[in-house]
């Protein structure tokens, strides 16, 4: 009988534990270092993408977050005005600056123009984007500007 107890007992507490387990992890620091206004053409492809990439995963990802962070655009770093302040107050531009070879050369700097789509209108929330350093993995969720979007890259 007291085995019978401790076995209902640790099934309740399992069954209570493990959608906390479970629970997606959130990137919360702001990927954003700046916005951007991609062209209309990169706009239009994007979004696009966005639909293709939400019809394939829908099921998959669920209702939330309704956001998807897409890649519109490669930006150069010569289209960023004062990209050295942005770069050393970003929260996430630290591989960057960590290599040390950042000193005056941004040959190397990915610079990534991220727009966001809504899954729930089909379309993206504003013609504004976000640039980007840095982009989390694939597939998660993470902040940009005031969202928070799973981030697709390229669809």
């Amino acid at each position: 009988m007291l085995m019978r107890q401790t076995y209902w007992l640790l099934t309740a507490v399992s069954l209570t534990i493990l959608p906390t387990l479970q629970a997606e992890k959130i990137d919360q620091r702001n990927f954003a270092i700046d916005t951007c206004f991609p062209t209309p053409n990169e706009i239009q492809l994007a979004e696009g993408r966005a639909r293709c990439y939400w019809a394939k995963h829908a099921l998959a990802f669920g209702a939330d977050p309704r956001f998807l962070a897409v890649d519109t655009s490669t930006l150069f770093a010569g289209e960023i005005q004062d990209l050295y302040p942005k770069l050393i107050y970003s929260e996430t531009t630290g591989s960057f600056l960590n290599r040390g070879d950042h000193k005056g050369s941004y040959s190397e700097l990915d610079l990534h123009g991220i727009m966001i789509y809504d899954t729930k209108t089909g379309h993206f929330v504003s013609n504004q984007g976000y640039v980007s350093v840095d982009t989390p993995p694939r597939g998660s969720v993470a902040r940009f500007g005031p969202y928070l979007a799973r981030y697709i890259g390229w669809g």
